[in-house]
């Protein structure tokens, strides 16, 4: 084809979708906001089935467990009795792959440096801006005064995506859940070994859970929840600490451990959760969105990542196509949105069983909690065991 395709975003589905493309014949140039030395990126998320047989194809993925947790679960009552299992052993033979967390700043290290190899430019410090369309072409404009001409331009710029800002102006305002996600990482005397499982606890005020990873560092989350969204510069000076003394206070009279891991972290992240609208569009002309730019999706199921990895996939398989910009653009909405939008449900349901119940409530869902564990293996083979395949779509 050797048709110059401009892709806006070097996180996990940017790279990942440039070599997808370049393997059909296309020239795929990567523009990246941030700059290459960027390490603010402390989260860690979990790589289900579904997103690591995409991510196999260009990485290998013992890279990936130099620095990882298991994505089994244990789930734990307010007294730390053990209410039920999620064992991902079974993963392993029914998918070829199983779940693990895994920290951002490694896998994007990963899938950039497979992009290079490639032969794939990633230009960073390039801030999008605008984008304009004329003479069957599409060009994008950014901050330092870059201007670059391509065939389309595809945007993997994430939940805060400008790309979307620009293409939907009146329709693609964020909304802020009142929820913010948050998570640390920290060494504790009694956690030095790593752990078989994430360790889920429902306390008697609220949600916390942790493991242990590879190297014996503690990795733990929960949801903070604050009626005032916070401003930028909270996030970045005093969210923290605010979130630090709110969590040892909620979890007070449970396991001491969860305050002293709470207490003792080297690092504290937070990440306000947003709700993207559901676009009526996910394309406009020779541009469209891929990923979270298109579908956010709160974390509660740890599908994000292998979402957008999904998303990669099947744009670059219906442009193998040659069926022209506009018809793939549609079928690729087409297709992906019912899907998407089911897992977003998910996850929303999965994060209202995380906020505080009452007694009676904590009372089913520790009786019970184990039959519902049993049935949700069968059900989220709908998610892990998604297979894309054009002659299902015909």
């Amino acid at each position: 084809m050797n048709k110059k395709v401009l892709v806006i975003g070097a996180g996990v589905a940017g790279p990942i979708l440039a070599l997808q493309l370049k393997k059909i014949g296309f020239d795929v140039e990567i523009f990246e906001a941030r700059s290459e030395d960027n390490a603010k990126e402390g989260a860690f998320l979990g790589l289900t089935p579904n997103g690591l047989n995409v991510l196999k194809e260009f990485i290998d993925l013992k890279l990936l467990k130099e620095d990882y947790t298991p994505g089994s679960m244990k789930f734990f009552n307010s007294k730390g009795k053990q209410i039920a299992k999620l064992d991902t052993a079974y993963q392993k033979q029914q998918y070829g792959v199983e779940t693990i967390q895994i920290k951002r700043a490694n896998l994007n290290k990963y899938v950039r440096l497979a992009a290079k190899a490639a032969g794939i430019k990633i230009w960073y410090d390039k801030k999008f801006v605008r984008y304009h369309e004329a003479n069957e072409q599409v060009t994008a404009y950014f901050a330092d005064g870059t201007i670059v001409t391509g065939y389309i331009m595809l945007a993997c710029d994430g939940m805060f995506s400008e790309v979307r800002n620009q293409l939907f102006p009146n329709a693609s305002l964020i909304k802020y859940t009142k929820v913010i996600s948050t998570g640390g990482y920290a060494y504790v005397p009694e956690l030095y070994e790593p752990l078989d499982s994430i360790h889920m606890n429902f306390g008697e005020r609220g949600f916390f859970a942790y493991s242990v990873s590879d190297k014996g560092e503690v990795w733990w989350f929960n949801n903070y929840f604050r009626e005032q969204e916070p401003k930028p510069k909270e996030v970045e000076k005093t969210l923290n600490t605010e979130i630090q003394d709110y969590l040892t206070k909620i979890h007070q009279n449970d396991d001491p451990l969860f305050s002293k891991i709470i207490k003792n972290s080297h690092q504290i992240i937070a990440y306000p959760i947003y709700d993207v609208p559901k676009l009526l569009h996910w394309y406009k002309g020779r541009v469209c969105l891929i990923g979270d730019a298109a579908h956010g999706i709160s974390p509660h199921i740890g599908q994000g990542a292998s979402l957008a990895l999904e998303d990669t996939l099947v744009i670059a398989e219906l442009l193998k196509l040659n069926i022209g910009y506009t018809q793939a653009f549609q079928l690729f909405q087409t297709d992906r949105q019912p899907r998407v939008e089911r897992v977003i449900r998910s996850a929303r349901k999965v994060g209202n069983t995380k906020t505080k119940t009452n007694p009676i409530t904590a009372w089913f869902r520790d009786r019970l909690i184990g039959f519902f564990i049993k049935k949700q293996i069968k059900q989220l083979d709908w998610i892990y065991g998604w297979i894309f395949s054009l002659k299902n779509r015909s």
